[in-house]
C-alpha cells in the first residue's frame, strides 16, 4: 500500500505543481497541420488524442464524418522519437437528398508508424529549428476503410520563434496508392501562432494536405485556426476549426483535443 500511495502522490503533485517547478513542458504536434520541430525527450511518452468532425455537401449529397484521431510518441533519444498515429474510429454518414436515403459506415482506419528526428536546434540567432518525419501508413484498417498497400511519406519542418510569435512551414511528399495505382502527391503547410498569455496560444494556418492530379483525388486544402490551453506543464487542451479551399476538400470541420506528457 505504501508504494501505491507514493505513485498516487507523485501523479497528484505533477498535476498541480506550477510550471516553474517542472523542468520539462509539453509541446504538441496538434491541433494544427504543421508538425512541431521538437521531440518528447529520451524515455518520455506523450499521447495526443481528440475527436474531430468534418462535413461535405455536393449537389444533393451530404457526407459527414466523426473520427477520433490520436498520436502516440515515445522518445528513444533526446532528438529521436517513435510515433504511431491514426484517425482510429470513424463513423461516416452519407445522405442522398434526391432519394432520401442514408448510409452509415463505421470502423477503424489505417495506422501509420514512423520516426521524427530533430536534427537542428539553434541556441541563439534567427535560424529555424528543424526536424524530419518519415512515416509509413499500413493497410490495417477495417475492410471499408483500409487503404491500398503501404504508403510512405517524408516531411520536413522548420520553425522560427520571435518573442511570443511562432512561424512554421512544412513541405512534404507522399508515395500513395489508390484505385488507379501508385502516385506521388505533395503537401505543404504554413502556420503563424502567438502566445496570448502564459497558458493560451492561438494560431492560423494554410494547409495543403494533398497536391496531385484530379484522377488521383485532386488537391485538398483548407484554412484552419484555433488555440491551445495549458492546464499545467504536462497537460494541454486544444481546439480548432477548418474551412475547405478546394472542391475536393471537406467544406468545414472542427476538432477538440487533450494531450498528456509522461516524462521518464
Amino acid at each position: 500500500m505504501s508504494r501505491l500511495r507514493y505513485v498516487v502522490l507523485c501523479v497528484l503533485v505533477q498535476a498541480v505543481l506550477p510550471g516553474a517547478v517542472l523542468s520539462q513542458s509539453i509541446g504538441t504536434d496538434r491541433p494544427d497541420f504543421v508538425e512541431s520541430s521538437s521531440t518528447v525527450g529520451k524515455g518520455s511518452i506523450q499521447i495526443e488524442g481528440s475527436i474531430a468532425f468534418d462535413e461535405t455537401e455536393i449537389l444533393d449529397t451530404e457526407v459527414s464524418n466523426w473520427t477520433t484521431p490520436f498520436l502516440f510518441r515515445v522518445g528513444i533519444a533526446n532528438d529521436w522519437e517513435l510515433r504511431v498515429e491514426s484517425d482510429w474510429f470513424v463513423r461516416s454518414t452519407r445522405e442522398d437528398g434526391e432519394d432520401a436515403s442514408e448510409m452509415t459506415t463505421t470502423g477503424v482506419t489505417d495506422f501509420a508508424v514512423g520516426v521524427k528526428w530533430s536534427f537542428f536546434a539553434p541556441a541563439t540567432g534567427s535560424a529555424p529549428s528543424m526536424a524530419a518525419l518519415v512515416h509509413a501508413t499500413l493497410p490495417t484498417g477495417s475492410d471499408d476503410l483500409r487503404g491500398e498497400g503501404t504508403r510512405p511519406s517524408l516531411r520536413v519542418v522548420a520553425e522560427w520563434a520571435v518573442a511570443d510569435w511562432g512561424i512554421g512551414v512544412m513541405p512534404g511528399i507522399v508515395y500513395d496508392r489508390g484505385d488507379r495505382g501508385r502516385f506521388v502527391s505533395g503537401l505543404f503547410g504554413a502556420v503563424v501562432s502567438k502566445g496570448i498569455t502564459d497558458s493560451v496560444r492561438g494560431f492560423v494556418e494554410l494547409a495543403l494536405d494533398q497536391l496531385t492530379e484530379d484522377k488521383y483525388g485532386g488537391n485538398l486544402g483548407f484554412i484552419d485556426f484555433g488555440g491551445t490551453y495549458l492546464l499545467n506543464p504536462r497537460w494541454q487542451l486544444d481546439a480548432a476549426a477548418a474551412v475547405g479551399l478546394t472542391d475536393q476538400s471537406p467544406d468545414l470541420g472542427f476538432t477538440l483535443g487533450l494531450s498528456g506528457l509522461f516524462p521518464r
